[in-house]
């Protein structure tokens, strides 16, 4: 009696791309660039941007989530401010919901401006 190992099926993650609320004709009459676009949801508001629009502003170096609205700003702390590959200095830039509510660190209309997060802060 020979008794083999059967291999489980790996299971393959699948992405799908995102339609609006289309109707069914609306979706048939889509070209294939406006079917590949890709899109990027705003942890602050839940909108989807395309990804060439440059409508995203942020990505937050506390939560690690993409913003267009609800940003303090770029940290003006020196743990935030760090060497690029290139010899250039990057300041981390954070969300409302990662930095302390302290003066200064409210919502920035475009994302320009400053705030300090929590570890400057000290």
């Amino acid at each position: 009696m020979c008794i083999t190992r059967r291999k489980k099926r790996q299971r393959k993650n699948k992405i799908y791309p995102y339609i609006s609320n289309k109707t069914s004709k609306e979706i048939k009459n889509t070209t294939h660039e406006e079917f590949l676009r890709e899109f990027i949801e705003c942890h602050h508001c839940k909108k989807f941007f395309n990804v060439g629009s440059n409508q995203i502003k942020i990505h937050c170096a506390g939560c690690d989530q993409f913003f267009h609205c609800g940003i303090a700003g770029k940290c003006r702390g020196d743990d935030c401010n760090l060497p690029t590959m290139i010899g250039k200095n990057h300041r981390l830039s954070w969300c409302i919901n990662c930095v302390p509510k302290i003066e200064g660190n409210q919502e920035k209309v475009n994302g320009e401006g400053t705030c300090i997060c929590e570890n400057c802060n000290k």
